[in-house]
């Protein structure tokens, strides 16, 4: 009896000293952790808010840091694995395949990738193409609204601060009124809104984001009522209930009108082609997400409404409504651009 005693007692000693080095460990790798986290915060603060004095800075940096430190993690399960964006995707996809085996059977050479040669030809041909039988005239209008906005920002860089934004301190973004307003109108629609999710329109992605950035405090840009105001690039806007494409612009709607809108509005965005520290540190509850294909269009829109480890953003959305969905299950090859709207 007493050797099994004896035997008894070192084994629970083992026990013992292995949980108590387990737990050091779990300790270790969570303060690790958190300092990944802060490191992240001072280089986007820094990086962000440059000519902000030393003072502001650290009160920033506090706050920053305690919102991402203490993860908002939602109570439902998270949407598992790609399907929604799958759809998207291939949404997208078959109107852009659709185009290139329309422009080849009117005898011209073209690919996927030659999309301004193949945006040209639909504009200059656009009358003749409307009356070819059967033609799917709602994705030829969707390619050219899609690529001419491609045009306007194709030579805009991957990454950028808009510095005036940041100095004049502008318009403050009410961040939690936007997550707020995500989480109550991801599935119960605002029917103050057109909703344009239903054909021919495509989706409604956008134009929830919108709802949600605007809540948030962003103003809406230029009057509505006329398609010039509605196609010009510097607008911003929704009015009415109806789909009235002179009502509502192109930027507020379009995914790929999104992007290149807030490329010029937002406090600063950037591209990334995967989740990880890089992006968990740029990225914060109220900016919004694009998703995009190998051509840098965008053909999806999300915001960011939590974080969960690892290092990954909760996301909300529209057309396939979800408010516990993962970014780094969303991602598609090509990437995402992260849109910051704080000022």
């Amino acid at each position: 009896m007493k050797k099994i005693s004896i035997l008894l007692v070192l084994i629970m000693t083992f026990v013992f000293s292995l949980s108590a080095v387990v737990s050091a460990e779990s300790v270790k790798s969570n303060v690790n952790y958190n300092d990944e986290i802060y490191e992240g915060v001072v280089s986007y603060v820094n990086e962000i808010y440059a000519d902000m004095d030393d003072e502001e800075k650290e009160k920033l940096i506090e706050e920053l840091y305690k919102e991402k430190s203490e993860f908002t993690l939602v109570t439902e399960t998270f949407t598992s694995g790609n399907n929604e964006i799958d759809e998207a995707y291939k949404r997208v996809m078959d109107e852009e395949n659709y185009i290139v085996n329309l422009i080849i059977e009117q005898g011209k050479d073209t690919a996927l990738d030659k999309w301004e040669f193949n945006l040209n030809y639909l504009k200059n041909n656009y009358e003749t193409i409307k009356n070819i039988p059967d033609i799917n005239l709602s994705y030829v209008d969707s390619y050219i609204e899609a690529y001419e906005w491609q045009l306007i920002s194709k030579d805009m860089p991957d990454e950028k601060i808009n510095r005036k934004s940041v100095v004049t301190q502008s318009n403050e973004y009410d961040w939690s009124k936007a997550v707020e307003y995500a989480k109550k109108y991801y599935k119960d629609y605002n029917d103050a809104y057109p909703d344009w999710s239903a054909p021919p329109y495509g989706g409604d992605c956008a134009n929830f984001i919108s709802q949600c950035v605007h809540e948030g405090g962003k103003p809406m840009e230029g009057t509505p009522g006329t398609e010039k105001e509605a196609k010009d690039w510097s607008n911003w806007f929704s009015e009415g209930k109806e789909h009235d494409v002179k009502k509502v612009s192109s930027t507020w709607r379009g995914a790929n009108a999104f992007k290149s809108y807030w490329q010029s509005h937002a406090t600063a965005y950037k591209k990334f082609t995967s989740v990880g520290s890089e992006s968990f540190s740029f990225g914060w509850n109220g900016d919004a997400v694009a998703l995009l294909t190998d051509n840098d269009r965008a053909y999806h829109v999300m915001i960011i409404v939590g974080y969960t480890s690892p290092l990954d953003f909760v996301l909300a959305a529209h057309t396939y409504d979800t408010k516990s969905a993962k970014l780094s299950e969303k991602i598609p090859s090509h990437g995402c651009m992260i849109f910051n709207m704080r000022e």
